[in-house]
């Protein structure tokens, strides 16, 4: 589906094959069959990705009028706007809505088991640490930089973000409990909302495909205990829009297996971005989060967080007073959307940081920060 009039194509792609958010990017751009050129993150190109957009992060693109682009949820939108056949967006508003929040709750509330997945078995502690360490350094240093860097990731995102002796099974278990909403689901349909991906999917297939459906302990934990989302996975990755055509049929979520999704959401995932919106208004560095099912003592507080509460917010003022409603009855059976709303709008003051396309000829040249340099960016 090549758009010749599309004055950023061809776009050259900085990713990672074992990055969770460069999955999602390139199983979008493969369904949309958008032109791009891979290119594998070294440090040549990690200095090129900080120097134009201020963040060490992949996925990140470079259009060939030399913008840039970064951070999957906005980068999809704006490819979406160019390239509208298939669109992701439902035109229901009310279920684009819900798409919006799927893909957020995907790319963020699974952010720590995919974590734990990765760097709490050995296995894949070893093999993942050592593949980084030779891929981004050196070779002949793979061992000594996996070994580092699997230590690092395990202090960084569990043992120093709120994970605990008493939680950490939980943790573990986030990805069983995910089974009992997609198992079910891939049964009735081949993606989340029906017949074609939505903004949902990707949200999803940025865990599942890249920690969770290949890395050595998940994998095989998702092929015996989720089959049908394993099956998923090689859909979504293969999929075509072109293919599957345009006609698309969407199902409102009332399924009774989408009532453990919608209470997670409403009852942890929503408090959660709420209590780290207070502690960022409140300049607190840590929370503490009691959700129904999960607890996190000294959590880490993110203004990114805070940021993607802030477009949900956006994003449900601006719907109509009828999808609203829609929204809200869907909801109450399992607590309400009260998370969402309580104390208003708070505030990151990111939203200019990701305004598409960056252009940097207007902007001042990034240089890494000696901790850049040495240990990369977090997520968030």
């Amino acid at each position: 589906m090549n758009t010749p009039s599309d004055p950023h194509s061809p776009y050259t792609v900085y990713k990672s094959d074992l990055s969770y958010f460069s999955g999602k990017l390139e199983a979008y751009l493969r369904y949309k069959q958008i032109p791009h050129q891979p290119q594998d993150m070294d440090i040549k190109s990690a200095n090129n990705i900080v120097e134009n957009t201020g963040f060490k992060k992949v996925p990140a693109v470079k259009t060939a009028d030399n913008k840039w682009l970064f951070d999957t949820t906005p980068m999809l939108q704006w490819f979406d706007q160019r390239y509208p056949q298939g669109s992701i967006y439902p035109e229901d508003q009310a279920l684009r809505f819900i798409a919006l929040l799927l893909e957020d709750y995907g790319d963020e509330w699974l952010w720590r088991p995919a974590m734990w997945w990765r760097w709490m078995p050995r296995a894949s502690r070893w093999a993942v640490g050592w593949r980084i360490g030779a891929e981004t350094i050196h070779p002949l240093l793979g061992r000594p930089l996996g070994w580092y860097f699997g230590k690092r990731q395990l202090k960084e995102w569990l043992w120093d973000d709120g994970v605990t002796k008493e939680n950490v099974a939980d943790v573990r278990d986030m990805l069983f409990r995910e089974f009992e909403f997609l198992e079910p689901l891939f049964e009735q349909q081949p993606f989340i909302l029906g017949s074609h991906p939505s903004a949902a999917d990707f949200g999803y297939f940025a865990s599942m495909f890249r920690h969770f459906g290949n890395d050595p302990e998940s994998a095989e934990v998702v092929r015996r205990h989720g089959p049908n989302t394993y099956e998923w996975l090689a859909r979504l990755w293969n999929a075509k829009a072109s293919k599957l055509g345009e006609q698309q049929t969407w199902a409102w979520p009332e399924a009774d297996y989408w009532k453990p999704i919608l209470e997670r959401i409403a009852q942890d995932y929503l408090p959660y971005l709420h209590e780290n919106a207070l502690a960022f208004t409140n300049n607190q560095k840590r929370f503490n989060h009691a959700g129904k099912t999960f607890r996190f003592n000294n959590t880490k507080t993110t203004d990114y967080r805070v940021y993607c509460r802030e477009i949900l917010q956006q994003e449900f003022a601006d719907l109509s007073e009828g999808d609203k409603a829609r929204i809200n009855t869907l909801f109450e059976p399992v607590g309400g959307l009260d998370a969402l709303h309580a104390d208003g709008i708070l505030t990151s003051g990111m939203k200019d940081n990701f305004k598409l396309p960056r252009d940097p000829s207007k902007h001042k040249k990034h240089k890494q920060t000696l901790a850049q340099l040495m240990f990369g960016q977090p997520r968030n």
